[in-house]
């Protein structure tokens, strides 16, 4: 009997590329694994183990399959078998729905980070111990089963053994961006197309759906149009061992009409937000301790609303920029000379709706995991469907002595009603880059109206629209779209 070494011939990921693993990019999220000998053994199947975290971590599938028909394999005795895992890791990955910092019930969502607990702008993306995370480190490990004769039940064997840690967020690409190569003796599907949200460089990207566009005030680049006491957040990688993340400050700078920068006022080289443990944040590079992975992806308060109420900086709040028309943000590292670690984001002051309308602001997750946001400033009708459960009666009451009949008395009564709120909302008139955007939110299953400071509350609604057409300058030269939600929670009636 021989058993030759077991490996990985190919893998979720290029584990030299610094990326999570995208779980919604391609159809399968898989392991191939390979055995060189089973040279004399019988009832042959190769095992993949799936764990939370590491060798000891919760079991959650344990695979068995025999091997393939690839022929080179049959011919010289050698196994190899395809193990897919997308759905068994999708199942443990979780949004981030709320900030992290709030404790008190009920729990406050994460678009309000910085306004919930003043002193903490940032937000860990969940709890590794009771809700789960939005990033989960997942250990799978490979060995086998077979009998050394084909008259004994087969059992497991855990020599050789070759086992593998990788790190997996719930997101999506394009799937014609997906690599799907083969090189030995490590092989993987997916390339390296995330690692521009890797916060490495002046030109990586927040984990936003957002594309650059050309903006008021002579700005261009990734804009956002918000009103001044909007609630916005931007999500990023944070680790810089295995993603390479390196965003340990959040600089932010105010500009007048002119384009000119407002002075800041709290002493030169200190306007941005710090990226650490006692505000809500994690330092990328582990150096606040043990790093797991709620900390592997955070959560910054950057709109208006949520800058306004932050306490960490009170010199970098809007009101002390009376006169501020866009402000930007970008992350940095901490050497002696900051170097920028993403590209500018640009939010410009947005005016409300001059014809009296009431905007409607929609939260999604996007398609990288974060949350985009986006202004309906334009006319909304609500609709109010109610479904009444009905039952008739004989009029009159009876008894033995006479049939008696008042005319409060109703023959048809309703039991109950049940009610139902739709909205239908509609952009200003938008540049075609942000019909991005508005494709993006479409696709969302989980979108909600962030209310400003002014009314302050957020609730889950449901897209109703089942087609979106993609409208472009050339076809259609005003671009405006219309979208129609439904309220996710019905509303209270006195049945």
């Amino acid at each position: 009997m021989a058993l030759g070494n077991i490996s990985f011939v190919q893998e979720p990921v290029n584990t030299t590329s610094k990326v999570p693993v995208i779980t919604n990019w391609t159809p399968m999220i898989g392991y191939m694994v390979y055995q060189d000998d089973i040279s004399g053994l019988f009832y042959f199947k190769l095992i993949l183990e799936v764990r939370l975290d590491d060798a000891s971590g919760t079991l959650l599938a344990k695979l068995k399959q025999r091997r393939n028909g690839y022929s080179s394999d049959v011919t010289n005795n050698r196994a190899r078998a395809f193990f897919d895992v997308r759905e068994i890791v999708n199942t443990q990955l979780v949004d981030t729905v709320f900030d992290q910092n709030d404790t008190g019930i009920p729990f406050r969502t994460i678009h309000k980070v910085g306004v919930n607990t003043a002193a903490k702008p940032f937000s860990v993306n969940g709890d590794n111990t009771t809700d789960g995370t939005q990033i989960q480190t997942i250990y799978v490990k490979a060995y086998q089963e077979y009998s050394s004769s084909a008259t004994t039940v087969p059992t497991e064997h855990t020599t050789p053994t070759v086992n593998d840690t990788l790190y997996y967020l719930q997101a999506s690409l394009p799937l014609m961006t997906a690599r799907s190569t083969v090189t030995s003796p490590v092989g993987f599907i997916q390339g390296t197309d995330f690692n521009v949200f890797n916060g490495n460089s002046a030109t990586d990207r927040f984990l936003s759906d957002l594309v650059t566009s050309a903006g008021d005030y002579n700005t261009s680049g990734y804009i956002n149009y918000i009103q001044d006491t909007d609630y916005h957040t931007v999500a990023f990688l944070n680790d810089n061992d295995n993603f390479d993340s390196d965003i340990y400050r959040i600089y932010i700078k105010y500009y007048d009409s002119s384009g000119s920068e407002i002075a800041y006022g709290g002493g030169a080289g200190t306007n941005y937000i710090e990226n650490r443990d006692n505000n809500g944040g994690w330092k990328p590079d582990d150096s606040e301790g043990s790093q797991n992975d709620k900390y592997r992806l955070l959560y910054f308060g950057c709109g208006p609303g949520n800058l306004q109420a932050q306490s960490d900086n009170t010199n970098l709040r809007p009101s002390a920029f009376s006169n501020w028309a866009y402000y930007t943000i970008q992350g940095f590292d901490e050497a002696g000379t900051p170097a920028a670690k993403t590209a500018l984001y640009y939010f410009i002051k947005q005016d409300g709706s001059c014809k009296g309308y009431k905007v409607r602001r929609l939260a999604w997750r996007n398609s990288v995991g974060g949350y985009d946001y986006f202004n309906f400033k334009m006319k909304s009708t609500q609709t109010l469907n109610v479904e009444r459960n009905n039952y008739s009666s004989m009029l009159g009451t009876f008894n033995k002595s006479q049939w008696r009949y008042n005319n409060t008395q109703r023959g048809k009564t309703t039991r109950q009603t049940t009610a139902v709120l739709k909205e239908t909302i509609n952009t200003d008139w938008i540049k075609e880059e942000d019909t991005v955007l508005i494709e993006k939110l479409i696709m969302s299953t989980d979108v909600y109206i962030v209310e400003n400071a002014d009314t302050d509350f957020t609730e889950g609604v449901i897209i109703t629209d089942s087609s979106f057409i993609k409208k472009t300058s050339a076809n259609d030269r005003m671009i405006q779209y219309t979208i129609n939600i439904e309220y996710a929670n019905p509303v209270n009636t006195n049945s």
